[in-house]
């Protein structure tokens, strides 16, 4: 089978995304792109691969060049970049975040979970131009793959446990991939915030899917900073495919929900505050189902994601991590029931 795969990003490590920090590099540990390769050598192992890679400041450019042999890479000043980026989003992240600090300050609650709308920028950039990359030499080349994979260079290293995981190609796949082909299409990870929007660690493209991520960074840019977008009208004021939870209680189990999928009909959809438009996820849910545009979604279950890790990944420290994570989504189950309990009993 013929695949395609497009990998932007950093190869190193960065901090942990959070208020401040727009992904500082860690240019001495690159551990999780030798254990993302890894885990796509063992994934496309069986398949005739055509690789394009994108980077940042030529970091690690040797590792990629050999570890990847890819078709044609290419790199990009990140400095460079954010400079031309300050007109633009300077002064609407500074009033972003005190709109955001001041209300959970009103709260009195502590929140840093919040990602700088300049690092989803960075992100959103080097995959819309590997995805042009890839275009033109599908073009130059007439090369016709049957699967297009946009991911990064740490995959399956981070991200929660059912999403960092590319699948395995499946017949359910291939099936979905050979009907309808006029339409975009893309294969996702089931996520437990799909009232929120879509994870974003990886994607399994048709060529028509191809094409729409070519403008993906544009389109960001234009409805963040915008003051009647869309995408902000919808957020703000009834976000689709959602429910309503209580946004100073990070343990409300009503945000997992997902009534996309449950075809539950929620009394209420969320209103979000208008400083979660840079959310990646929020973001990918308007460009990929809420647009006039809007793509063909298959999600791939836990079962098979599951699998995946245990066939591709390193499976002791991700059955580690996994463990760790439903044991986190067990103790916000309880937690939110027992602050219901309370209510109730305050309430007789």
């Amino acid at each position: 089978m013929k695949i395609l795969l497009l990998i932007s990003g950093y190869t190193c490590k960065r901090e942990p995304w959070g208020q401040g920090d727009i992904g500082t590099p860690n240019f001495e540990n690159m551990q999780d792109f030798f254990d993302g390769g890894n885990y796509l050598k063992k994934l496309l192992k069986n398949h005739n691969v055509k690789t394009i890679c994108a980077l940042w400041d030529n970091i690690g450019l040797k590792e990629v060049k050999k570890f990847y042999n890819p078709e044609f890479y290419f790199s990009y000043s990140q400095k460079e970049f954010q400079n031309k980026l300050k007109p633009i989003l300077d002064a609407y992240e500074e009033d972003r975040i005190v709109k955001r600090n001041d209300w959970f300050k009103r709260k009195e609650i502590k929140n840093n979970l919040v990602s700088s709308s300049a690092r989803v920028a960075s992100q959103l950039y080097l995959r819309q131009i590997i995805a042009k990359k890839g275009i033109e030499f599908i073009r130059d080349h007439n090369y016709k793959p049957d699967i297009i994979i946009l991911t990064r260079y740490d995959i399956s290293c981070r991200g929660g446990a059912f999403i960092r995981n590319p699948s395995r190609i499946t017949s359910s796949i291939l099936d979905f991939f050979s009907k309808n082909k006029d339409y975009p299409k893309v294969v996702l990870p089931l996520f437990n915030q799909l009232n929120a929007g879509l994870p974003d660690m990886w994607f399994y493209l048709n060529l028509k899917g191809l094409y729409q991520m070519q403008f993906v960074y544009d389109e960001y840019l234009k409805v963040i900073t915008s003051v009647d977008s869309k995408y902000k009208q919808l957020l703000t004021s009834g976000w689709p495919f959602s429910e309503f939870y209580n946004l100073e209680d990070t343990n409300d189990f009503r945000q997992f929900t997902n009534v996309m999928i449950s075809k539950k009909k929620p009394i209420k959809l969320m209103k979000y505050k208008d400083w979660e438009l840079p959310n990646i996820h929020t973001f990918l849910k308007y460009y990929m189902l809420l647009k006039k545009q809007k793509f063909k979604l298959k999600f791939i279950s836990r079962y098979e994601s599951l699998i995946s890790m245990v066939l591709f990944s390193k499976f002791k420290n991700s059955l580690f991590l996994t463990i760790l994570e439903l044991l986190s989504g067990l103790k916000s189950k309880i937690v939110y029931s027992l602050k219901k309990i309370q209510l109730i009993r305050k309430q007789r």
